[in-house]
């Protein structure tokens, strides 16, 4: 059974079901894009509550995904012990026991996705204007200052053709930036520039700018301002979840041994066999 269950077989087909899934996602999403983003703005076990009554064939597909990547880690654990380990203890070569390890961290890596979709809290498109703060928990979470340097016109447009014009040449991101600052019982943990792709990390907690908007103002009178004139405010996504830096820290680990097991195996090509005598 462990033999069966370790097949190289088994790994290919996996692998192939498992890009077809992902395949499908990208397919799925063109019609369900809602469902999409709030998957990763709420807990998983919130979102199939929710998902279910309006769009099962998403539901259905997420545990199909869930499934197969369950065969491939147990296909991956059993690889390991029955194959990978008896090969590393009988050669004794590094090379071995470096892809015996290599097959450990893609097991950790597994495990520690799976209970990240499971565990923690997560909160999401949290709008906040400078000098607005949101609770998360025991955690305070403090906007003081919205800087966006680019054309402030293009956060006023619909949201088909405000993705067409987030080109570098319109955005810089480097440039736009919200102050946030984290606070627990009224003392700072960390303060940030955070910016896109740029989040505020601190311990378990990690604070995520998603967007900048243009708030509406609250006189009416002053609705037909320019955009210009109109206060700046940011979307932020808030996860805490104790398994993400172990998560960061393991998978690291894993790009570097896969990174050293190929410097380890790679073959230079037989220059002498091109040489002409």
């Amino acid at each position: 059974m462990i033999q069966r269950l370790s097949s190289v077989s088994l790994t290919f087909y996996s692998l192939v079901i498992l890009v077809l899934l992902m395949g499908t996602g990208v397919f799925l999403n063109l019609s369900h894009s809602h469902a999409f983003t709030r998957m990763n703005e709420i807990p998983i076990l919130t979102w199939i509550t929710t998902t279910w009554p309006t769009a099962p064939a998403l539901v259905i597909w997420f545990f199909l995904l869930c499934l197969v990547a369950t065969i491939l880690f147990v296909n991956a654990l059993c690889c390991s012990l029955d194959r990978q380990l008896s090969l590393a203890r009988r050669s004794a070569r590094t090379k071995n026991w470096l892809f015996f390890i290599l097959h450990c961290l893609f097991i950790l890596v597994l495990i520690c996705h799976g209970l990240i979709l499971v565990t923690g809290e997560k909160q999401g498109k949290i709008g906040l204007a400078p000098g607005q703060s949101h609770w998360f928990g025991p955690y305070e979470i403090l906007v003081s200052e919205v800087v966006f340097m680019d054309d402030k016109n293009i956060l006023t447009v619909p949201k088909n053709e405000q993705r067409q014009l987030m080109t570098r040449k319109n955005i810089h991101i480097h440039e736009n930036y919200a102050f946030l600052t984290l606070l627990k019982n009224k003392e700072i943990l960390a303060s940030k520039k955070v910016r896109m792709l740029s989040p505020l990390r601190y311990r378990s907690v990690q604070i995520t700018l998603i967007e900048f908007v243009v708030l509406e103002p609250d006189n009416p009178a002053g609705s037909d301002d320019h955009p210009s004139d109109k206060a700046l405010g940011v979307i932020i996504t808030l996860t805490h979840d104790f398994l993400s830096r172990f998560f960061f820290l393991v998978y690291g680990v894993m790009i570097l041994a896969l990174a050293g097991f190929t410097a380890m195996t790679w073959k230079r090509p037989d220059t002498k066999k091109g040489e002409i005598v």
